[in-house]
């Protein structure tokens, strides 16, 4: 019962920032997928503020545009042509 009580909307939470030691455009970034009339607890508002703020660490995918620049071969100096040099 005391949680439905501690219930706030998204402007509320974004202007009471210090309470999580956070800057306003954080907790802003955060709820940003909320609706506007959201009511959410302090649990909820600190759980996305966590996950904003330390995201999962993301593997990067190869996509075939980079894996076919990374099969192509290098030319050392020594291979390339000088247009400037005469022979």
């Amino acid at each position: 019962m005391t949680e439905e009580y501690n219930k706030r909307n998204k402007y509320e939470w974004i202007e009471g920032a210090p309470m999580f030691k956070a800057e306003r455009f954080e907790i802003a970034g955060a709820l940003f997928d909320c609706p506007e009339d959201a009511m959410l607890t302090q649990e909820e508002v600190n759980r996305k503020l966590d996950a904003y703020l330390r995201p999962a660490s993301v593997v990067p995918v190869a996509t075939p545009e980079s894996a076919a620049a990374e099969k192509k071969t290098k030319r050392t100096k020594e291979e390339t042509v000088n247009v400037d040099s005469k022979d």
